[in-house]
């Protein structure tokens, strides 16, 4: 899926520049040097992507590493969710992928491109996990 978005994308891009050059707008050489590179970014973006981004859910939390650029670490105690929901687009459902949704007070945490069967089984996971009784 997210090949395809990249790809449409820089097809796009590719479009304007080459549109561009052709019209004297910029030097035609350096449009052609803006396709090649965008080509390149756009269709080993996805791949990387994909291969940086990590979740796990344990008994106490929900914890995601994400980005290829810029690392990010999200830990989400699992006492803190206060609502999941699991979401379909068409885009999504072209390629039978979900995105789990996860509120806090604090925000939206997002786990996308899951199976849908995952997707459900995983918020199945989490609100098992809310509806314990609190140890107090």
């Amino acid at each position: 899926m997210w090949l395809a978005q990249s790809a449409f994308f820089c097809v796009a891009l590719s479009v304007g520049a080459l549109a561009l050059g052709r019209r004297g707008t910029v030097p035609p050489a350096a449009a052609a040097a803006f396709v090649v590179v965008a080509l390149a970014y756009g269709f080993s973006m996805p791949f990387l992507r994909h291969r940086r981004w990590r979740w796990g859910l344990d008994e106490e939390e929900l914890d995601l590493v994400h980005g290829v650029w810029e690392v990010t670490r999200t830990i989400v105690p699992l006492t803190r969710i206060q609502h999941v929901s699991v979401q379909r687009t068409g885009w999504s459902d072209l390629f039978g992928l979900v995105s789990l949704h996860v509120s806090t007070a604090a925000g939206t945490t997002t786990i996308p491109a899951l199976t849908r069967p995952q997707g459900d089984e995983l918020r199945d996971r989490i609100l098992a996990r809310l509806s314990a009784p609190d140890d107090l």
